[in-house]
């Protein structure tokens, strides 16, 4: 059967406090799941956990990663759950849909194989499992670095505690193992110039150390009853679609020890025919898409419709004035999905405080292209060219900043940008094939320019030359942001804009 579209479910980086303030009690079926999960929690002896997806004070995924991780899990479970729901009311049913590690949980629950109550029980149950029979001082370390390299590093470090957890991009790797066990990692890879993130993770989760919480949480499964799928699932872990055949609730326990190879899940469903790939949240799931499947459609996350709500009166209270101390979380929150969906990066990982430069490796090329994109989004326009934006070093500085200057356009919303006309990424990738001495179906309009086509800085001023003598541009092609476009679609995307403009 052919594949079209495909659905995304995070797993632990799926927690985003508030995340379903806005539609919260006015969208039933929400309603439903948080009311489940509550019970759920309640039965188990826990506080309701709804109020983390509903309340602006909620704490953040790190907060609870050190104080409630079995909140977290369930906190994780309903937005993975809810962000289907609104995902399928904006689009559609998809052709299947995909659990990234513990999310796994929220899919085979919306394909049908357990109910809605027994997938959070099943949450809770795994969580409670974890809790009693697993090392506490673990966690997930990210690594900008290929599969083999880092099964290369693991085997050179010779800490057996260590194990590769989760494949998800071609040069994105997840290792698991107790803390000083990471750390060592950690510092070996910063000598070899190698990018890592601590993942907020409370547990080393797809790592043999979970052995005694695996066996545990299948002995806790023999009640619960498995359903027929509903709809398609393939699954990361066990590397195939799903059927009814299967015992799921062994592969989930499975799990727990078992690595996640989102990669291979990405190439196979492109390979079966998936074009259009829609995360049912904010975990950075769609940056791992185009990093892997470039020519590919990712949806941004589902943003409900609300429901109609009375008119206000016609004499609106004043505005408060906004200062550069005080930035608005729906600023900073967007903010840190332009820049996970840009970088690659789980949500989690962007926080407002993270040095840009230190934290995520945005360096100073990559910070003007991602300004280009920051003006573009918020509508900042000229304003964007104060030297103050780009000398921000964190996205709250950004962000204070952000809500202090006015905007000359409407901003932008997080769906993707009105695609780029075709000729004109076609007459870039021409040129640049012609001049590299590419096969042109190389030349792709989402390859990365240096990484991907080795266009290095000099190269890349040399062939922005040929590009503006092609299109006219004159003197707009010496605007920073030109030359700061690491792809040729958002070059053409640029190139557009600066003729319509003429």
């Amino acid at each position: 059967m052919p594949v079209n579209s495909v659905f995304l479910l995070p797993g632990q980086g799926g927690y985003t406090p508030a995340l379903f303030a806005d539609t919260f009690p006015r969208h039933p079926r929400i309603k439903e799941i948080l009311d489940t999960v509550d019970r759920t929690a309640a039965a188990f002896g826990r506080h309701p956990v709804s109020t983390l997806l509903t309340r602006a004070d909620a704490p953040t995924a790190a907060d609870l990663t050190r104080q409630d991780p079995f909140a977290l899990q369930l906190a994780v479970f309903a937005a993975g759950v809810g962000g289907y729901h609104l995902a399928q009311e904006q689009h559609g049913t998809p052709d299947v849909v995909v659990g990234h590690s513990m999310g796994e949980i929220a899919a085979l629950t919306v394909a049908g194989a357990f109910t809605l109550a027994d997938g959070a029980r099943l949450t809770a149950l795994r969580a409670q499992a974890l809790a009693a029979h697993c090392p506490t001082d673990g966690g997930l370390l990210a690594l900008e670095l290929n599969t083999t390299r880092t099964t290369h590093l693991l085997g050179a470090l010779a800490e057996h505690t260590l194990a590769l957890a989760v494949v998800n991009a071609p040069r994105q790797s997840v290792v698991s193992g107790p803390a000083p066990a990471l750390d060592t990692l950690a510092r070996a890879a910063a000598a070899l110039d190698i990018r890592t993130t601590r993942l907020n993770a409370p547990y080393p989760f797809h790592n043999p150390l979970l052995h005694s919480a695996a066996q545990h949480f299948t002995a806790a499964l023999t009640d619960l009853p498995q359903h027929p799928l509903r709809l398609r699932v393939h699954s990361p872990v066990a590397g195939t679609y799903l059927n009814d055949t299967d015992d799921l609730k062994a592969l989930l326990a499975r799990q727990l020890t078992a690595p996640v190879h989102f990669l291979d899940t990405l190439r196979t469903l492109h390979a079966d025919g998936a074009e259009h790939f829609t995360e049912c949240g904010k975990a950075g799931l769609t940056g791992l898409v185009r990093r892997t499947i470039p020519q590919t459609t990712p949806g941004p996350h589902p943003t409900p419709t609300p429901a109609p709500v009375p008119a206000p009166s016609t004499t609106p209270a004043p505005a408060p004035v906004a200062t550069p101390t005080a930035a608005t979380g729906s600023v900073l929150e967007e903010l840190r999905e332009l820049y996970a969906g840009a970088l690659g990066y789980p949500v989690e990982v962007v926080t407002g405080e993270a040095d840009l430069e230190a934290d995520l490796g945005v360096d100073s090329l990559k910070r003007a292209e991602m300004l280009g994109k920051v003006a573009a989004h918020f509508g900042l326009g000229e304003s964007a060219r104060d030297g103050r934006f780009v000398a921000q070093s964190t996205l709250a500085d950004l962000a204070a900043l952000i809500e202090t200057t006015p905007t000359t356009t409407a901003p932008a919303s997080l769906a993707p940008a009105a695609p780029v006309t075709g000729s004109v990424l076609e007459e870039l990738r021409e040129l640049y094939a012609g001049a590299l001495g590419y096969p042109v179906e190389v030349v792709t309009g989402e390859a990365d320019l240096e990484a991907d086509l080795g266009v290095d800085s000099l190269k890349r001023a040399e062939m922005l030359g040929k590009v503006a003598a092609h299109f006219g541009l004159g003197e707009s092609a010496r605007d920073g942001r030109f030359v700061a476009q690491s792809t040729l679609a958002d070059l053409a995307a640029l190139v557009t804009a600066a003729q319509t403009a003429r």
